[in-house]
């Protein structure tokens, strides 16, 4: 599975970027910024490189929250144990999916 660089959301586009120093500084591995329309991920923990499953498991998070922030689902965005679960189970449905 690859991360796109953007994707559409009701017609908005999602960019998806790059930053390790910002994700380092912020103390996290992924950010969303629903202002901005964008996804900013880390490859590093800021001693060590992330595994490409750990940032797997990152960009689908942070994909989760976008599309509940798109639903004005804030509640349920907010919910960072809902946000896990759910996104763990759709990088499940789509990384086992059959064609």
């Amino acid at each position: 599975m690859k991360i796109p660089i953007k994707f559409k959301l009701f017609g908005a586009t999602i960019n998806v970027v790059w930053d390790n120093k910002r994700m380092n500084d912020k103390n996290c591995y992924g950010f969303f910024e629903y202002s901005k329309g964008e996804i900013t991920l880390s490859t590093t923990d800021g001693t060590e490189d992330l595994s490409q499953d750990r940032i797997m498991d990152v960009f689908y998070h942070e994909r989760t929250h976008a599309i509940l922030d798109a639903m004005h689902e804030r509640e349920l965005s907010n919910n960072e144990k809902f946000v896990d679960v759910f996104s763990k189970l759709l990088r499940q449905a789509d990384k086992s999916s059959e064609f």
